[in-house]
């Protein structure tokens, strides 16, 4: 059972098995359309009014949850007139990467780390304030002429005695040497938990990690931008 961490969940999981289910799950304004109904059984028009969107717009988006198999019919309402049918959806859903679209993903991990970035980014602009001996390098290459941006690292020894530190970079490994990376890096982040506390003297760390296979034909993707 996938294991939760910003809420519990002890039902039974729907697993997402076609690519059109994926694709409703990942489009914002889809999803929020289809919200109203996770774990819960209401009418079209009951679900309009809690959004508040007209029912119309419910209607068509109820329709093709329907038809994609992730809203199913849970009854009706009597009352004057028509009956008032009710829908309902799982209360979990496990959407499988592999079928979601790629455009989506990537939209995704955009919105979900920006604001990892922007703290990344005031918290590494105020540790570099308190290196006096780093410094950023601008100069031209005497063999090929072009012109370079780099950050000067004078000192390795200051790693001792600075904590802290922030780099980015592509690295080109060979396969096994990736796999020991990978489990040297999941061995740390697994021991994070233990080694946490808020004692005194204790402070928030950013803790940043990735480890990730790029294009080696597209030298777009890992062209290095300047440091």
């Amino acid at each position: 059972m996938p294991q939760t961490i910003l809420g519990s969940f002890t039902g039974e999981w729907f697993d997402v098995h076609t690519a059109r289910q994926a694709q409703l799950l990942s489009d914002n304004a889809a999803l929020r359309h289809f919200k109203p109904f996770i774990g819960r059984t209401l009418s079209v028009s009951q679900a309009a009014r809690e959004l508040g969107v007209s029912t119309e717009r419910m209607m068509y988006r109820a329709r093709q949850f329907v038809q994609a198999g992730l809203l199913h019919p849970a009854g009706e309402v009597r009352r004057a007139g028509r009956p008032m049918r009710l829908y309902r959806a799982p209360a979990g859903l496990r959407v499988p990467f592999a079928l979601t679209p790629f455009e989506d993903l990537e939209a995704q991990v955009t919105r979900h780390a920006r604001a990892f970035d922007r703290l990344r980014a005031r918290a590494a602009a105020r540790s570099l304030l308190t290196l006096p001996d780093h410094a950023r390098l601008i100069y031209r290459d005497d063999l090929r002429g072009d012109v370079h941006s780099e950050t000067f690292l004078p000192d390795p020894g200051l790693r001792s005695r600075v904590i802290g530190g922030d780099f980015v970079g592509v690295v080109w490994l060979p396969p096994d040497r990736a796999r020991a990376l990978q489990a040297a890096l999941d061995e740390l982040l697994l021991g994070l938990g233990a080694q946490e506390s808020r004692g005194p003297g204790a402070r928030p760390y950013l803790v940043q990690g990735a480890l990730l296979p790029l294009d080696p034909d597209n030298p777009a993707e890992w062209s290095s931008p300047p440091g």
